[in-house]
Parts: structure tokens; C-alpha cells; sequence
């Protein structure tokens, strides 16, 4: 299955849907912060994956870091610099064909050791959308990306894999985020404007 139509099979969901989480399921401020961002993804005029969450985490750290570690030996780290997008538009399908965990590409931006990284409001996506790939070409990409798990999980490779941060698989081990929406955020807050591929392919990013 190609990238885009790995995004685009799971994007539908029947008419009417809402952002009511699963009965019972109690929302960390992530959870609450990534519907809001499948609504506004909606709001721009892109496809939304459905609003599926689930209570218990899906991620198993020792089944998916050899995987993602696999995928780090691959490529010279020095190949990956400036990749972030590419880096996780093929990591989705990837690790759905090996775990069956339906990871939706999340895009925003983050606050590390209590410096924003990325940091934008929509302002920054109305010009993307009126910019298209003039943007892109402009700016690069403005925004941080990670994935992010039924459970609310998230898995960020950004720091392991796009900014030189790992030159060798222990270093990437170390440099792989991965957090629990059932856990602290600890170094890392994340907070998600867009969810999935669709931005970036009615925008020009994505030919």
C-alpha cells in the first residue's frame, strides 16, 4: 500500500461523528488538545482520520524499538537531516504493516527543556493554504511532526532521525520520545494543530 492511500483508507468516518471520546475514558490535556486538532483540521477543509481513542496504550516500546531502529540503519544519519516529513510519512505504514497500531501523522509543535520548537498558530496554516508549494519552497517545514496512537500515545522520531541529534543506534535509542497520555509529559509537551497527511498534499508539500 502506498503512503498516501495508507492515510487516505483510514481518513472516512460516517457522517454525523463527534469528538466524544470512548465511555469512560478519562482525556489527558493531550487527548483533549488532539481532537481539537482533528476538528480544525476539518474546520481548513481537510480529511480527518475518524475519532477513535482507546483506553488502554497500544505501544510496546520493546516490539517497536528495533523496528524504528531498523529503519534508522537504512540510511546515513547525515541523509536524514531536514527529512522530517518524508522520515514519517513512510514510518505510518510502515509500522501499521509490522504492529497493526494505526498511527495518524500529527502535525503542531512542542515545548523541549521549556523551549518552543515550531511554535505557530493558524495563521501559519492559512498561509500555507493560500501559499501552496510557493510556501514550502519559501519555508521548509515550519511545523513539528510526530505520530500519535489510538491511545492517545505519542511517538516522536524527530530529535532520533531528522536533526543530526544520532549518529549511531544507542544514540538514537536515547533520542526516540516516546509518552503515555496516561503519564506526565515530563521534557516534552506536544501540542497538535493538524492530524494527517491531507494538509500536506492539498498544500504542495506532498506531490
Amino acid at each position: 500500500m502506498g503512503i498516501l492511500s495508507f492515510f487516505q483508507s483510514r481518513a472516512t468516518k460516517p457522517p454525523g461523528s463527534t469528538t466524544e471520546p470512548l465511555p469512560g475514558l478519562k482525556l489527558s490535556p493531550y487527548a483533549g488538545e488532539y481532537l481539537a486538532a482533528i476538528d480544525r483540521t476539518e474546520a481548513f477543509g481537510f480529511e480527518a482520520p475518524m475519532r477513535s481513542l482507546v483506553k488502554k496504550d497500544c505501544i510496546d516500546m520493546q516490539i517497536l524499538r528495533p523496528l524504528l531502529l531498523d529503519y534508522f540503519e537504512r540510511s546515513p544519519p547525515d541523509s536524514m537531516i531536514g527529512q522530517t516529513a518524508a522520515i514519517h510519512f513512510a514510518l505510518a505504514p510502515l509500522l501499521y504493516e509490522k504492529t497493526r497500531i494505526p498511527f495518524n501523522l500529527t502535525i503542531g509543535w512542542v515545548v523541549r527543556n521549556g523551549k518552543a520548537i515550531c511554535q505557530h498558530d493558524e495563521r501559519l496554516i492559512q498561509r500555507f493554504i493560500e501559499g501552496n508549494t510557493d510556501a514550502w519552497l519559501e519555508e521548509g517545514c515550519p511545523f513539528h511532526l510526530w505520530l500519535t496512537s489510538p491511545a492517545c500515545e505519542i511517538l516522536d522520531v524527530t530529535f532520533a532521525m531528522n536533526l543530526s541529534c544520532a549518529k549511531t543506534n544507542l544514540e538514537c535509542a536515547d533520542f526516540i520520545v516516546y509518552q503515555s497520555a496516561h503519564e506526565p509529559p515530563g521534557e516534552s509537551v506536544y501540542h497538535p494543530m493538524l492530524v494527517g497527511l491531507d494538509f500536506f498534499h492539498k498544500t504542495g508539500g506532498v506531490l
